[in-house]
């Protein structure tokens, strides 16, 4: 009988409190073996959060006085988080944001396991997100660094979990969920994506599968992002055609990267030769989508490297098993499910898109975002994989 309950449980899939109680102790070891992590960008960000501290949180100066390619408002929150852990926490503010990302992290792993669950309804389907959540050192590897990626994971992915939910039925009303999209643009840049996707999610929510099929609407939309690369990359051939003030610091930084061929930031193994033609500017925005979903680099290590492929291998294979079904109808799930898998898979396409524009970081940080997205799309794959085993 013991046997028969412990075999029940498992084809249920992980509880709450077991992703919770796993995912932290697994990770959370490896977050006090490596301790605190300053980076370059930690020391600005805290530069600018004492400034505004001691401010007596005067945005409008704080704002006058920084100077960087995109507009500072664009960190706002973040640096205000920052602000108000210096004031708490003194000197132990750094200790304070690492602990922070320790625990959004373990609630983004909760978050991630029950969506799975949730849209497939199926226990694999959950194991199968923990696993990889628990093997995913992309994402772990960055919770002991003082940046903004692991809170800014955990509030992308809490968004789209929103938005999941009234996909699914289970919840309503927008207003408070796109209110929470537009503050994450003030978190981080990347954060303006989440804008579209959300909308893309909402239309699905409020659309008919049977009366505008899914898959050919996919494409017109990747089709349109392919005509918005065009313009992008007229841009990038003389960045003073953007007409307005704001961004376009951000423009000349983006066609500097361009003039030189640059694919990966700080990767010159991998550079095209510098442009001549609107063709050579379009060529670099294919490969840097290509790129965005590299799992490795040769400057890795081969630890790493073998931490990469023990995630990704298994990640994209599933995760390209259901799209490939989403495309073709054929993944046997109820329309709402289908349309959450399809939302996710717009995200993954329109951070790609937005990266193969802008850039494609030094060390894949960039991607941080559609990780939680790559692995629910791979629990819907596993979910498909054992219904068809099952029958």
């Amino acid at each position: 009988m013991r046997h028969l309950r412990w075999r029940e449980a498992a084809a249920a899939g992980p509880s709450g409190p077991t992703s919770l109680i796993v995912i932290a102790a697994c990770h959370g070891l490896y977050v006090l073996a490596r301790g605190i992590i300053a980076s370059p960008d930690s020391i600005t960000y805290a530069y600018w959060a004492s400034r505004l501290a001691d401010s007596g949180f005067d945005y409008a100066g704080l704002h006058a006085q920084v100077q960087g390619s995109f507009p500072p408002a664009l960190y706002a929150l973040f640096v205000t988080l920052l602000a108000l852990l210096k004031l708490l926490f003194g000197p132990g503010w750094a200790a304070a944001l690492v602990a922070l990302n320790l625990i959004a992290h373990v609630l983004l792993g909760m978050l991630l396991v029950g969506l799975a669950r949730r849209t497939t309804g199926s226990g694999a389907a959950a194991w199968t997100a923990l696993l990889l959540y628990l093997g995913c050192f992309e994402v772990l590897q960055w919770v002991p660094y003082l940046l903004s990626d692991t809170t800014f994971i955990l509030l992308a992915f809490a968004i789209f979990t929103l938005a999941a939910r009234r996909i699914l039925g289970v919840a309503r009303g927008w207003w408070t969920v796109f209110a929470a999209a537009a503050a994450g643009i003030f978190y981080r840049p990347t954060g303006m994506v989440l804008l579209p996707d959300l909308a893309w999610a909402f239309y699905l929510a409020r659309s008919k599968a049977s009366r505008i099929p899914r898959a050919p609407l996919l494409g017109a939309l990747f089709a349109a992002a392919a005509a918005g690369a065009i313009v992008f990359a007229w841009l990038m051939q003389d960045p003073s055609r953007w007409p307005f003030a704001p961004l376009s610091g951000a423009f000349r930084e983006a066609a500097r990267g361009h003039a030189i061929g640059e694919i990966v930031h700080g990767r010159p193994d991998g550079f095209h030769a510098p442009p001549a033609t609107l063709a050579g500017y379009l060529l670099i925005t294919g490969d840097r989508f290509l790129h965005f979903f590299a799992p490795w680099s040769g400057g890795f290590s081969r630890a790493h490297i073998a931490l990469q492929l023990l995630f990704f291998l298994p990640c994209y294979f599933l995760a390209a098993r259901l799209v490939l079904a989403l495309l073709r109808g054929t993944t046997g799930l109820p329309p709402a499910a289908r349309d959450v898998f399809f939302a996710a898979t717009g995200a993954v396409l329109s951070y790609a898109v937005f990266h193969a524009l802008v850039q494609v970081d030094y060390d894949w940080r960039y991607r941080l975002p559609i990780v939680p997205h790559l692995i629910l799309l791979a629990s819907g794959g596993a979910a498909q994989l054992t219904r068809r085993r099952g029958r």
